[in-house]
């Protein structure tokens, strides 16, 4: 099963047990493999779906920063919990 299946099983998952982070999450998750998908004119391999993974994340670590700057704790939790929904799909390290 590829990444997008995943994603798409779990936010079925998500909606049923009204998970409502999770949902968000993964729905963001979809429209970026989606939108991955649109540029490149073609399905995207393993290894593509998970550096779509990693971007996200990393952007998600950059707006953490951000929020902390901020002074908004709570947006940067939000984002921290993003964070590891996201991991979530990642192999793990060795």
């Amino acid at each position: 099963m590829s990444l997008t299946q995943q994603v798409q099983k779990d936010m079925v998952d998500a909606m049923r047990k009204r998970e409502e982070l999770r949902l968000s999450t993964l729905r963001m998750m979809k429209a970026a493999l989606q939108n991955k998908r649109i540029d490149k004119r073609a399905d995207l391999d393993d290894k593509e779906e998970l550096q779509v993974f990693t971007t996200m994340i990393k952007q998600r670590k950059d707006s953490i920063e951000q929020f902390e700057k901020g002074n908004r704790p709570e947006l940067a939790a939000r984002e921290a919990q993003e964070i590891v929904i996201i991991e979530g799909y990642m192999p793990k390290a060795v």
